[in-house]
């Protein structure tokens, strides 16, 4: 075994590291599923059957299997010692247990294993962009009664758009691409249920900012591909139809706040992107206190200007000197 321990090969600490970048970013910076009766005659009254219990789900077989070989050391352990193509042949196999209904699998055993392959290297560029081309396909899925396959197949897209990141492989078009599936997602989104007790994580609009992070932290997005990832986080931040309390507006805040970085923006484009996010026009404004609606809106555009501000001063860097005052200007001009 090469020295440096299962840490140094596998190159993935414990958490899950495209959540972990998210939130460690935002601390760098200081920076939640009729009888009918029909006869001639009265029949007695008879007492209603109860419902059959619903059966157990079958586990995700491949994830089942890689479940046995133990803990996650261990799993790792075996990933690494398989071939070539039979760790590929896992990975693609891998897929549909993202939308597993047992935490267990779907987090700890699967998406776990995906995300210490790809971070470690072990698969190749061709298998990469099968794996892409399937991930798209659930994430722009219809059926997902459960909630559960199309934020995580979101987080694994987060994954390959960093092996991008890391060593380049897509062309521009796919990556413009990636970033018009993360816009389709946010828009047509309307699950916005982010942890359970019973039922572990969904939390696809943090899974999607996931993804766009990456996506703004490579270094061959273009302008316009920065102006539409900027646009596809609008789409969220302010929404008016769920107040966010599992950490989303801070994780919608890294993808902006590593743009900055770039300094691609001028403060005039950072104070236009701010002040759209509530456009002075916007009925809701007139009824702020008294429509959940627009309450829910502020609160997450509050929480959301907070997080930019906070994290841009604390940085004491002046690069993120215009976003912090877009923010601030937001904050202010806010009901």
């Amino acid at each position: 075994m090469p020295s440096g321990g299962l840490s140094a090969r596998l190159g993935r600490a414990t958490l899950p590291e495209t959540r972990r970048e998210a939130l460690n970013m935002l601390r760098y910076l200081i920076l939640p599923l009729l009888l009918g009766a029909c006869a001639a005659t009265p029949a007695p009254e008879l007492a209603p059957a109860s419902a059959p219990p619903m059966p157990a789900a079958t586990p995700c077989p491949p994830a089942a299997e890689l479940a046995q070989r133990g803990d996650e050391r261990a799993r790792g352990e075996a990933i690494l010692d398989m071939a070539q193509s039979e760790r590929e042949t896992l990975a693609i196999a891998l897929l549909p247990c993202l939308g597993d209904p047992d935490p267990a699998l779907r987090d700890g055993v699967t998406y776990t294993a995906l995300s210490q392959m790809m971070r470690s290297q072990l698969i190749g560029s061709e298998t990469l962009a099968a794996m892409k081309a399937e991930l798209l396909g659930m994430l722009a899925a219809e059926d997902d009664p459960a909630g559960f396959a199309r934020p995580f197949a979101a987080l694994v897209l987060a994954e390959v758009a960093r092996t991008d990141r890391v060593a380049p492989w897509m062309t521009p078009q796919e990556r413009a691409g990636l970033i018009a599936a993360a816009d389709a997602y946010l828009a047509s989104l309307t699950d916005y249920r982010g942890f359970d007790e019973a039922e572990g994580w969904r939390h696809g609009v943090a899974h999607a900012a996931d993804f766009l992070m990456q996506l703004s932290l490579n270094p061959e997005i273009t302008r316009p591909q920065a102006e539409a990832i900027l646009a596809t986080v609008a789409r969220k931040v302010g929404t008016p139809e769920h107040a966010y309390v599992f950490g989303e507006s801070e994780r919608l805040a890294a993808p902006v706040m590593y743009l900055a970085r770039r300094e691609i923006f001028s403060e005039a484009d950072w104070e236009a992107w701010f002040s759209g996010l509530w456009p002075a026009d916007d009925p809701l404004r007139e009824n702020a206190y008294t429509s959940e609606a627009a309450l829910t809106k502020l609160h997450n555009l509050r929480a959301f200007s907070q997080a930019i501000y906070v994290s841009a001063k604390a940085s004491n860097e002046a690069t993120y000197e215009p976003v912090a005052r877009g923010a601030f200007a937001l904050l202010n001009s806010l009901p």
